[in-house]
């Protein structure tokens, strides 16, 4: 089932794949992708699960883009 909300980030293709890289819901096992818009702009899509908490909007989905943008997590301090 398709998710009735997601996250849409814009940027450079660069950037775009080190977040891509880094992104990580803290809620659910989402996925992400980069796909171009109809003008060719690359987009990175971020799909929730079903009843993830960031996906129904009850969170923000701010902390994990934070965390993204900052860069790759150590090992020792993922879950």
């Amino acid at each position: 089932m398709e998710p009735t909300r997601t996250d849409t980030i814009v940027g450079a293709p660069a950037l775009l794949a080190a977040f891509l890289a880094n992104y990580q819901c803290g809620h659910c096992n989402s996925e992400t992708n980069l796909r171009p818009d109809r003008y060719g702009n690359p987009h990175l899509f971020i799909s929730h699960d079903d009843g993830c908490p960031v996906l129904t909007g009850a969170l923000s989905a701010a902390p994990d883009a934070a965390r993204a943008a900052a860069g790759p997590i150590p090992d020792t301090f993922r879950a």
